[in-house]
């Protein structure tokens, strides 16, 4: 990976994760459910219960926390390309981002479970809203990047090149 791709993935990472805040935060409107992933993450990293109206640090520390996981994810879902695991397309990207919304239930289930004082709120509503948001993720990020890169020169698609070349 070069230093162009970094910042391109990076950038992806945090437009995907705006993105999927924001759907997070519609449904919440939408259905009257708590389901402000930024607040609940904030809430829970800081020890506090206060999911409405969150302190500053919570907010600060839930934002940290959801954007460096997004880019994280980001960066995840580079090296799947570059092994040539998922093409950059649309369909991809939504499989990419339907693959990441379980594994965030799965992995939101686990820490509720194990959470000394877990969060009030439907779950119901909250995974289904983390899956479609994390479908909204994989679309926006990967869609992102293809955007900004015309040639995003992946690893696999060299190997082809060199093998092919007498």
């Amino acid at each position: 990976m070069d230093i162009r791709h970094f910042f391109i993935t990076v950038v992806s990472g945090i437009v995907g994760t705006l993105a999927m805040t924001l759907t997070m935060y519609l449904y919440s409107y939408l259905s009257k459910h708590y389901t402000q992933v930024i607040h609940i993450l904030g809430n829970i990293l800081v020890g506090e219960c206060n999911y409405s109206s969150p302190s500053k640090n919570a907010l600060i520390v839930g934002i940290i926390a959801h954007f460096g996981v997004g880019v994280l994810l980001s960066f995840a879902y580079f090296l799947l390309w570059n092994w040539g695991i998922f093409k950059i397309n649309l369909e991809d990207s939504i499989l990419i981002g339907a693959i990441s919304g379980v594994v965030a239930i799965l992995v939101w289930k686990g820490y509720i479970r194990l959470h000394s004082n877990p969060p009030k709120f439907s779950q119901l509503h909250y995974f289904l809203a983390l899956f479609l948001a994390h479908i909204v993720f994989g679309m926006v990020s990967v869609n992102v990047f293809q955007l900004i890169t015309d040639n995003p020169e992946l690893w696999h698609d060299l190997q082809k090149e060199t093998k092919l070349s007498p």
